[in-house]
């Protein structure tokens, strides 16, 4: 079985370690691959971005759990989603909702869940793995009870107008390019065959689609979609983030960046 594993845990200490080793402890022959330990402390949008974008190029029946936020109530219980035969384990914090709430999936706690400290959390999460594996992940053998998550947080959902749409910065990569929360469909559906302006604010608009980063000469600002379907900004051999003063969503944050696209 693959598993992968986000959390805002960094690097730094002995986090993501103690996590692999209960796992291990339930499903030795566990395949652990690291899909973000960088996520910024607290940010569930980034972390629903950077989960949202990977996990399609995972292998059917791979296990998807975030470590982030798991005492976010009391007491924590491992909950259970299946989302295109994929399967995604995690706590009650408005993960699930506000990442798949196009997907819809049925969430299941895992019973006799509840736990009281992270350790214990880790441990009832590993339980559910090797059961997964040990009746090959059919559900009806799983001790799973129907759930209805306490906390909701509202997906973060482009502003669509008639002849614009309204962007957040949902993610500012390594290389300071920045991704909107705006995929390719939703771009096609709201363009509609018409032109389109990228304004960035001081700057001048943007006003094709580049598809490839290699083909742009250096210093030049462009637009794309991504690998995972969302519309990115950035400077070639640059910091977009830096240079256009672009920074993530953060949720509860009174100031933040928004981007217009203008269509005509």
């Amino acid at each position: 079985m693959i598993a992968t594993l986000i959390s805002d845990f960094g690097n730094g200490d002995n986090s993501v370690a103690i996590a692999k080793g209960m796992f291990l402890q339930h499903s030795p022959e566990l395949r652990l691959i690291d899909l973000s330990h960088a996520v910024s402390l607290h940010n569930l949008v980034q972390c629903s971005y950077l989960l949202k974008s990977a996990y399609r190029f995972f292998p059917a029946f791979s296990v998807h759990i975030c470590l982030f936020d798991v005492m976010h109530t009391m007491p924590a219980t491992v909950l259970l989603a299946k989302v295109d035969n994929q399967f995604m384990i995690t706590a009650d914090n408005g993960l699930l909702g506000f990442t798949f709430s196009d997907e819809k999936p049925i969430v299941w706690q895992y019973e006799d869940s509840e736990s009281k400290s992270y350790i214990e959390w880790l441990d009832k999460a590993g339980s559910l793995i090797a059961e997964l594996q040990r009746v090959n992940y059919e559900l009806k053998a799983v001790k799973l009870i129907a759930f209805s998550p306490k906390v909701e947080v509202l997906p973060l959902r482009p502003l669509l107008k008639q002849n614009s749409v309204e962007c957040h910065v949902l993610h500012v990569d390594r290389y300071g390019n920045v991704v909107l929360n705006l995929t390719r469909k939703e771009f096609e559906e709201q363009k509609k065959g018409r032109n389109f302006s990228l304004r960035i604010p001081r700057q001048m608009p943007i006003t094709a689609l580049s598809e490839s980063y290699a083909e742009l000469p250096n210093g030049m600002e462009f637009c794309m979609f991504n690998s995972a379907g969302y519309l990115e900004i950035g400077i070639k051999n640059s910091s977009a983030s830096q240079l256009l003063g672009l920074k993530a969503f953060v949720q509860d944050q009174m100031i933040y960046n928004t981007i217009t696209i203008e269509f005509n």
